[in-house]
This record gives C-alpha cells, sequence and structure tokens, in this order.
C-alpha cells in the first residue's frame, strides 16, 4: 500500500489531473486516426483494388473485340465471341479456385442470361438497373454475399458491334432479340475484403494505440516533470514556512527581549513574549503604532535605549548593566545590544534591539560571591575573607603604628555534643555560639575558619589589655548553659591570642601564634585564655623543623630499625618487635616520642609506616628461625589508604608468611570510626596475620572492643607492670588483665619487664610472654644474629652486603 502512496499523491494533484485530461484527449486523438486510417484504408480498397480488376476485365473486353474483328479469318469453326470471353473467365475462375483474391463472372441479363445468371438478387437488379440507365457505369459496393463480407464491381456489357449481337442473338433464338447498344449483362468481380477488413482494423488499432501510447508517455513525461516541478516548489515552500515558523518559534521564545521597529516611521514591527515578561507591556497595543505619545513611555523607551545614538551611529550599539523599573517586576537589571539594518538600497529599514534581563544572575553572582567569603552553616566569614581581612589590617597598622589583636577561638568537649547528640544537634550550636560572638564581638571582625574554630580580629587599642577584656566577655557569655530543641548543653570555649605587631607581622605569623597560643590554653584546661609567648613560638618552629626534615628521612635512608625480644614467661624468645629510629645529621639520634606524633599530625606517617612495614617483613623473611615478628600501625594508617592491601602486598614482596607477622595496634584506631576499623582489622585477620591490642587498660572501652574483635593478643602497658611491685591498684589490675584474657583465651604480654621482681610477680600470675629491658633492649637485628639462627660470619657478609 505504501508503494502506491506516490501515485495517488500523483493523481490528486494538478499535474496528476492535467494528465487524465491528456489521456482523454490523447484516446479521442487516437480513436478519431484509427478511424481516419480504416476509412481511408476503405477507400483506397475501392479505388485501387477494384480499378486493377476493371482494367483486366477491359483488357479482356478489348481482346475479345480483337477476336471478333479477326474471328472471320480464323474460320467459322472458331468460337462466338461472346462464348469465348464466358469460356475464358470460367477457365480464369477454375484455374485460380476459391481461395483467389478475387472471383470474376460473365453474367447475363436475368432470364435472357447465354451462360451464367445473376448468383443473387442483388447482382440481377444492378444489371437490370444498368439496362434502364443510358450510359451505364461500373458500379461498386460492400455486399454480404451468403455471410461473407465482399466487395462487388459490376462492370456493365454493353452490344457496342453488330457482330456481338449477332452473336448473341444466334446463342438465343426464339427468345428476344439482341440489338446494337442493349445491355446484354456484366462482368461481375467479387473480391472477398473480411481479411482485408481485418488487417485494416488491426493496422488502425495499432496506430490508434500506438499514437495513445506514444501521446501518454509524452504527457506522462512532461505532468511526471511538472509534478515535480510542483512538488518541489511545494518543498521549498512548505521548507520556507517551516524556516518561517522555526525563526518565529525561535525569536518568540528566545529568553532575551527582541523588539524591532520601523526605522522611517517608528512605528513598530515585532515585539517577542520575553520583551512582554520583561516589560509588563501587551504587544498588541504597540505593534503597528507608532513610538511617540504612547501610554507607558518610559517603559516604551526602554525598549529601544538610546535608540537615535544607533541609527546615527549604524553600528552596534551595546548597553551594559543598566537598571529599568517595571510596573510588575520591580527594578530589573539589563544588558541590551541596539543594531540599524538597511534595506538592500543602504537606507536605514529597522532597528533591532536585543535586551537581556540579568537580574538573576547578577544576584546569583552576589549570593556565590557571598557564599565564597562566608561559612554555610553560621554565616559568619570564612578563612579566606578572614585571612583577606587579616592582611589589608596590617599595612595601615603598620602605617599608624597601631596595635590589634588576634583571638583564636576553639570549643570546649564539641566531639561529645556530636557522639552524644548527633551533628545536627552540634550544628545548632555553632550557629547559636556564633550569633553569642557576633552580638558580643561588636565592631571587631568575626569569622568561623573551620570546624568549631572561630577567630576574631580586634579593632586598633591599646592591647593586649582590650584583648584580654574581650575574652573574658567571650568567656562569660557562653557560661550558660545553650538550650537546643529541649536539651541544655553547657559549651566552653578556650582562647588563644596573639598580638600585632609584637607577636608576627605578617598574617600567616600572627594566625599560627594565635593557634600555638590556643595549643597551650587547652593543654592547661578547658575555659582559659592564654597569650602567645616567645618559648611557644620556639617549640613550634622546632617542630615545623623536624617535620620538614622527616620528609626526607626516608629518601636520605636515615631510618632504621631496631628490634626488641619478645619472649615467654619461661625466657624463650619467641620473635622481636620492630621499632623505627631516625638518626639526623644534625639532631643525632631523634626520640619516636618526637618525631611519631610530628609524622602522625602531617600523614608523612604512611611513607614511615609502609617502609617500615616493607623493611620488616624483608628481614624477618631472612631469617634461618621462623620467629615472630610485630610491627606497630598508627590509627591515621586505617584513615588513608587501602591497609589490608599494602599488607598484602608487602607479604607477596617479601615472601614472609602471614602466620609469622603480627600487627599491634592501639585502641585509638576503634574510637574514631569503629565500624570502619574493625572491617580494615577483618581484611587483615583474613590475611592469616595476628592482630594484637597494644597499650591494653590506658584507654576507656577496651572491653567493649574485645567483645568486637577477636583479638590474637593483648598487650599490658608497660604504666601498670613498672609498679606492680609497689603500687597494690597497678598489681590488680595487671592481675585482672591476665584473668580477663584467660577467660577469653587470649595470651598476654607484659610490656616494660626490666626487674626480676616484676617478672617473678608476671609467672606467678600466669602471663604467657613478656617484654622489656630485663629481656633485652632494641638493637640492630645485628646484635640478635644468633638467636634468629645467623652466625657472626654469615652477619658480617649481610652487613657489607
Amino acid at each position: 500500500m505504501s508503494e502506491l502512496r506516490p501515485v495517488w499523491r500523483f493523481l490528486r494533484s494538478r499535474s496528476g489531473r492535467g494528465f487524465m485530461l491528456h489521456l482523454s484527449l490523447c484516446a479521442a486523438l487516437s480513436v478519431t486516426v484509427g478511424y481516419g486510417f480504416y476509412y481511408f484504408s476503405l477507400n483506397w480498397f475501392k479505388e485501387h483494388k477494384s480499378s486493377e480488376k476493371i482494367i483486366a476485365l477491359q483488357l479482356v473486353d478489348a481482346f475479345v473485340t480483337n477476336y471478333s474483328a479477326v474471328r472471320s479469318q480464323i474460320g467459322k469453326d472458331a468460337p462466338v465471341p461472346a462464348s469465348f470471353r464466358a469460356h475464358a473467365i470460367e477457365s480464369f475462375n477454375k484455374q485460380n479456385g476459391d481461395n483467389s483474391d478475387f472471383r470474376l463472372a460473365s453474367v447475363g441479363r436475368p432470364g435472357r442470361e447465354i451462360l451464367t445468371p445473376p448468383s443473387d438478387v442483388q447482382m440481377a437488379l444492378t444489371i437490370e438497373t444498368f439496362a434502364s440507365t443510358p450510359n451505364p457505369k461500373p458500379v461498386s459496393e460492400l455486399l454480404d454475399v451468403k455471410g461473407e463480407q465482399m466487395f462487388r464491381t459490376v462492370y456493365p456489357t454493353v452490344a457496342h458491334e453488330q457482330s456481338c449481337v449477332s452473336c448473341h442473338n444466334a446463342l438465343q433464338p426464339g427468345k428476344l432479340q439482341w440489338h446494337l447498344g442493349d445491355v446484354i449483362g456484366a462482368f461481375v468481380i467479387d473480391v472477398p475484403i473480411s481479411p482485408f477488413l481485418r488487417t485494416v482494423m488491426w493496422q488502425s488499432a495499432g496506430i490508434g494505440l500506438g499514437l495513445f501510447l506514444a501521446l501518454a508517455l509524452a504527457g506522462l513525461t512532461i505532468s511526471l516533470m511538472h509534478f515535480r516541478q510542483l512538488e518541489a516548489l511545494d518543498a521549498s515552500a512548505a521548507k520556507l514556512g517551516r524556516t518561517q515558523n522555526f525563526l518565529d518559534n525561535i525569536i518568540e521564545n528566545m529568553p532575551v527581549s527582541v523588539a524591532v521597529k520601523d526605522a522611517r516611521d517608528r512605528c513598530y514591527v515585532l515585539i517577542n513574549r520575553t520583551a512582554e515578561a520583561i516589560f509588563g507591556i501587551a504587544r498588541g497595543d504597540l505593534i503597528g503604532r507608532l513610538t511617540d505619545g504612547q501610554p507607558g513611555k518610559e517603559t516604551v523607551n526602554d525598549l529601544f535605549p538610546l535608540a537615535g545614538e544607533a541609527l546615527r551611529t549604524r553600528e552596534l550599539q551595546t548597553i551594559d548593566e543598566h537598571v529599568v523599573h517595571t510596573p510588575h517586576n520591580g527594578t530589573r537589571i539589563l544588558t541590551t545590544r541596539n543594531l540599524s539594518i538597511p534595506d538592500e538600497t543602504g537606507e536605514q529599514r529597522y532597528l533591532l534591539s536585543l535586551s537581556e534581563d540579568i537580574t538573576e544572575r547578577k544576584q546569583a553572582e552576589a549570593r556565590i560571591q557571598h557564599l565564597a567569603n562566608h561559612d554555610v552553616l553560621t554565616d559568619l566569614p570564612n578563612r579566606a575573607a578572614f585571612l583577606d581581612h587579616l592582611t589589608g589590617r596590617i599595612d595601615p597598622a603598620k602605617a599608624g603604628e597601631e596595635s590589634f589583636a588576634v583571638l583564636s577561638i576553639d570549643l570546649d568537649r564539641f566531639k561529645e555534643i556530636n557522639d552524644v547528640f548527633g551533628h545536627a544537634a552540634g550544628d545548632g550550636v555553632l550557629r547559636e555560639l556564633a550569633q553569642q560572638l557576633r552580638v558580643l564581638a561588636g565592631e571587631a571582625y568575626l569569622a568561623r575558619i573551620g570546624g568549631d574554630e572561630f577567630t576574631l580580629v580586634t579593632p586598633n587599642g591599646d592591647h593586649p589589655a582590650l584583648a584580654e577584656i574581650l575574652a573574658e566577655r567571650l568567656h562569660a557569655a557562653v557560661a550558660t548553659d545553650l538550650e537546643l530543641n529541649g536539651q541544655h548543653l553547657h559549651v566552653g570555649i578556650s582562647i588563644g591570642i596573639a598580638i600585632f605587631p609584637a607577636d608576627g607581622s605578617d598574617a600567616t605569623t600572627l594566625l599560627n601564634n594565635a593557634d600555638a597560643a590556643l595549643t597551650r590554653a587547652k593543654a592547661a584546661g578547658r575555659g582559659m585564655t592564654r597569650f602567645f609567648e616567645i618559648e611557644m613560638d620556639k617549640r613550634l618552629r622546632e617542630r615545623r623543623a623536624i617535620q620538614h626534615e622527616l620528609g626526607f628521612a626516608i629518601a636520605r635512608n636515615e631510618l632504621c630499625l631496631h628490634y626488641q625480644p619478645l619472649s615467654r614467661i619461661d625466657g624463650e624468645v619467641i620473635g622481636f618487635e620492630a621499632l623505627v629510629r631516625w638518626h639526623n645529621p644534625q639532631r643525632g639520634m631523634v626520640s619516636p616520642g618526637t618525631f611519631i606524633p610530628v609524622a602522625e599530625e602531617s600523614g608523612l606517617i604512611m611513607q614511615i609506616g609502609e617502609w617500615v612495614l616493607r623493611e620488616a617483613c624483608r628481614e624477618a623473611a631472612s631469617w634461618p628461625h621462623p620467629l615472630q615478628i610485630a610491627v606497630n600501625l598508627s590509627p591515621v594508617q586505617f584513615l588513608h589508604g587501602d591497609l589490608a592491601g599494602l599488607v598484602h602486598a608487602m607479604l607477596l614482596e617479601t615472601g614472609l608468611s602471614p602466620t609469622r607477622l603480627e600487627l599491634e595496634i592501639t585502641e585509638g584506631v576503634l574510637v574514631g570510626d569503629f565500624a570502619r576499623g574493625v572491617s580494615i582489622l577483618r581484611r587483615l585477620k583474613t590475611l592469616g596475620v595476628r592482630i594484637a591490642m597494644d597499650d591494653f587498660g590506658t584507654g576507656y572501652s577496651s572491653l567493649s572492643y574485645l567483645q568486637s574483635f577477636p583479638f590474637d593478643k593483648i598487650k599490658i602497658d608497660q604504666s601498670f607492670t613498672s609498679k606492680v611491685t609497689n603500687n597494690p591498684q597497678s598489681a590488680a589490675i595487671v592481675r585482672g588483665v591476665i584473668g580477663l584474657a584467660h577467660g577469653l583465651n587470649l595470651p598476654v604480654l607484659a610490656e616494660g619487664v626490666e626487674t626480676k621482681a616484676q617478672l617473678d610477680f608476671l609467672a606467678a600470675e600466669s602471663c604467657d610472654e613478656v617484654q622489656g629491658y630485663l629481656m633485652g633492649r632494641p638493637h640492630p637485628i645485628a646484635e640478635y644474629a644468633k638467636l634468629v639462627g645467623r652466625d657472626a660470619a654469615s652477619e658480617a657478609s649481610l652487613r657489607s652486603a
């Protein structure tokens, strides 16, 4: 059906209708031509075909006439001319048979014939008509003779000579006598015309059909060409219409105001929907009307600001942010572009104005700028804005030799509020506290620079006295409980103060020194205020220097491992604990208690921890005796990176059996994120390594951790072990931990064993393992070569390698 659709579309078109009319005309013309050919052929047959036969008969007559003239010379027995002609025609018919293309007959007048009478009534009537007509002429006609179509020519036989009259009278004695000039009969030529008519009819039909097909094909070609032209025109018109509709829709729905007016008569030509929405106008009231004299002229003029200037300069005119006042939408901020459009002669024809409403964008930019410089939770200036403000205060203060203070403020026990009441309550506390601090700050610049830390820059004045008074007011303001969602929460603050220029002449130094003072205030107790001191700066600088130098320690091979034996209670060494040491070229041996906290705070512990794990596993894998190797893990390593993947990679890299590796963790691993910590410990456990709880008893939730994760060992902190012989409380604690561990089927190791009395006490309490100076101090592994199965020679070769 889909194949016929183009045909139906063609037939329904003007070209198709013209083609159908053309076909009808072609049919009429073809029928006319075919019939004309038939008619012409039939007449031609009548005129020429019969003439040919008649000429033949005329020749026969001439021959008979001549024969009559010479018959007397032949002899009296010669046939009479009449019988001679009749016999000659009869002989011709016999020779040609019934299938000849014509038949001859010499027929006498009806009733007076010599040999052959008329074969039918029509022939007899024709002969009698000849007899009654002076000077008769041959007659040709179409006849149906015995069911067969014949073209008959009857040629009258007239007795022109006396010899012919005498001959016929002699042949018909006793009958009416013939006279000279009588019609004595006729020659009849019957030509069968049915084959000719069929041929002519087929030829006529063929000519008509051929002409019809030729004309139809020509008409179809022309019609199809016309149809394609029409379709192309229609497609072009449709495309033009679609383009027009597309442009209309684009212009109508453009997010900018589009207005066009005639440059000559100042009539409005086009105003789109956005222009209506922005300016609060109805385009139907303006299009086609003059600009001047319209109601709401100010709004109308806003459509084409500085229109005259655009027409005068004939260049694109850009009007950046300008304000318009609309009756329905208040004050809007627009950017406008005006352009004069010339016609083909170069004269100014139209004036186009494009206006974009950027009010929301400007408001959004203002909001973004505000958010970029303010804390989302408290709407106070953030760290970036604070640093800009502090930097901007320094130069004027230097020029005026003025002084101001930087107060670093931190909430006390804020983590406990988050843990107990949830983060939503913590956010509420921060908002409420920010409001209180904002009221008390007055002209001081207050900012929240992160978490629960606020910073305040005081106005110029008599410092540090003014800073101290302000700090006391801040403490007093937060001394009362905060009521939040029915809960009474007590929040205190600690404050560190740095004074410009005494404690720093640049923003970074002032802020760092204020933070150092805050750290000292928190260390002194909650709710305290501390001013920055020089000694504090020295410690801060020292810490930063250590951090900087520690960053190059691994690359410079300054780190090394010392190993301390782990023994059973009977003295058998079962393994070693790997302890990292740092030999600084300038500082000498740096205590782990000094650089490990710096490494954890700066994140360098990730690199150091990986190096320690690799070196300890590599060293233990080389021992002939398969002793245990214990490695300490920092809580920082649990918070960042893939610790389980790192341990697995180290085991594969060094070839150490997982069962020989013991990882020691402190309770700090589980305090921060308990679920994450337990998940990582379980992944480590699946590798086959052992997990030991180090410094057990120093935390506040050790028992819950033992319930949540199946540790492989518990290590009693040395602070308890060192006092078991002179402190009954420490002895009771150690005794209780050993009993608890045995109840959980866990081995217990006591750290810090330094005397024989301590060892005897632990043995009496059935402690499983011990570690301390009594069994061996931390030394390079070469000091314990025999314990790991190496002799002195092999150890020396290893050191030289």
